[in-house]
Parts: structure tokens; C-alpha cells; sequence
């Protein structure tokens, strides 16, 4: 039964071996794991396609008892090093690891791209218009376009970017 009153570590895992080092922590015993983890669309030449890496790559929180774990933790294949200072581990704030545990069962965080409709606010992040805002008008998803209403020297105008090129402006919560 988990220690309740354990603290909570990072460790650094060796280089893109965090689902090792979570693997074997599993098989441990008595450690609480916590990988998060964002799953976004990465672009590619033909087409893009949806990929869960870590949040921050490198790194996994673990919940154990140190006095009891400490070395068989540190020699768990995958794991470099519990992150230290001053040759101290350092505890994760609570408030750190209940943020992350906000992220669900999965501790997966969900960036694909949205849907955009037409009438959402959006603004330009690249080009010459980058910085401006303006309201998407039209779709052309075959092509990955989109066109933009924005007020240009006074006056309304459309113009065709790509999707690559805009971000959704949220509305303030």
C-alpha cells in the first residue's frame, strides 16, 4: 500500500527511454508513477498524423518512500537520475502534481489541432499580416487554406492563408 505521506521526485531518464524507466518502475512495487504526456499532430510532407510524446520529454514523477526505495529506483533500467540538489532529492511541490493530475487518468494532454469553423477569431502567426486578427470566412481543407476576413487600410478584406499560419484566439475565460 502506497505511503501516503511519501513525497513526490522527478527523475530524469536516460535519453527517449521514458517508457522504459516507466515500465520497469511499474514492476517495482510500491511507487506511484505520473508521466504526462501531450498528443498533438505532427505535420509531415504527405500528411499529419496524431503522436503522444511526453510533456517534458526526459523527465517522470514518482511517489516513494525513500528510506526504502531510494537505491532500487536509481538502478531501474531507464532511469539516469533522480533530479537533486546539493546531492539531495528534490520533492515536487504538491500543487505541481496536482495540476499534472488534472490531466486525467492517462495524464495525457490533447493538442491536436481543432476543428476551425467559419466565424471563429482567429490571428495570423506568420507572414507579413503576423500579429493581425481577423474572423475565417472560408474553409478550403483539401488544400489546408483558409481565408480570412481583416480590416486593412480601412476597409474589409479576405485573404487566403494557410492553416499552418493562423492560431485560434480563445475567448477569456
Amino acid at each position: 500500500m502506497m505511503n501516503e505521506t511519501a513525497p513526490w521526485f522527478c527523475i530524469k531518464a536516460k535519453p527517449r527511454q521514458e517508457a522504459v524507466a516507466v515500465r520497469n518502475l511499474k514492476a517495482v512495487g510500491d511507487i506511484e508513477i505520473l508521466f504526462p504526456r501531450v498528443m498533438r499532430t505532427r505535420r509531415g510532407h504527405e500528411k499529419n498524423r496524431e503522436v503522444v510524446e511526453p510533456l517534458f520529454p526526459g523527465y517522470i514523477f514518482v511517489k516513494f518512500n525513500p528510506e526504502e526505495y531510494h537505491g532500487t529506483v536509481r538502478s531501474t533500467r531507464g532511469v539516469l537520475h533522480l533530479v537533486s540538489q546539493g546531492g539531495k532529492a528534490v520533492d515536487v511541490p504538491s500543487k505541481v502534481i496536482e495540476e499534472l493530475n488534472a490531466l486525467g487518468p492517462d495524464g495525457i494532454l490533447s493538442m491536436l489541432d481543432a476543428d476551425l469553423k467559419i466565424g471563429t477569431k482567429v490571428r495570423i502567426i506568420r507572414g507579413i499580416f503576423s500579429g493581425s486578427e481577423g474572423e475565417v470566412i472560408k474553409l478550403a481543407t483539401p488544400q489546408k487554406r483558409i481565408a480570412i476576413l481583416m480590416s486593412l487600410l480601412g476597409s474589409e478584406q479576405s485573404v487566403d492563408l494557410a492553416v499552418d499560419d493562423i492560431q485560434e484566439i480563445l475567448p477569456e475565460e
